[in-house]
């Protein structure tokens, strides 16, 4: 087993060695395997770790999976936000708040294949709504004159 590698994973996750279960993986037919336990006791509350043959796995309960994948849909969000955030302010809005409505409702209209640039949603929003932006040449005209 590669029990270096599996370690690791479980440390990362704060499972020492004497609460961890390991298993192995044998191939009994095509549709078929058999989960041994090799170490530790069935506890369905926790990950597991084990090999088939030389892969590390890992079983994980649903709960425990489900709150993983929704921590990292919330850290997505939290990124995009705050990349979203930048490229407004990047471009002086006149009201962050009603910049950020128009931002969203263009991102959700278009249908990006992956996450869309957002400086280039802005700029169009600024082009398409230049009232909601400052306009700095017009400040900059302003006072030289």
């Amino acid at each position: 087993m590669n029990n270096e590698r599996l370690d690791n994973i479980s440390n990362s996750l704060g499972i020492s060695k004497r609460k961890r279960t390991l298993f192995e993986l044998e191939q009994i037919s095509d549709n078929e395997m058999k989960l041994i336990i090799k170490n530790g006791k069935l506890n369905l509350s926790v990950p597991w770790f084990g090999m088939s043959g030389n892969t590390p796995c890992a079983l994980v309960p649903a709960g425990l999976f489900e709150a993983i994948i929704n921590t990292l849909k919330n850290a997505q969000k939290e990124n995009f936000e705050l990349k979203l955030e930048k490229s407004i302010w990047q471009h002086i809005p006149v009201d962050f708040g009603d910049v950020w409505s128009v931002a969203i409702d263009e991102i959700k209209k278009s249908k990006f294949k992956k996450e869309p640039n957002l400086d280039r949603v802005v700029k169009k929003i600024k082009k398409e709504h230049p009232n909601l932006f400052v306009d700095m040449q017009s400040l900059i005209q302003s006072k030289e004159n």
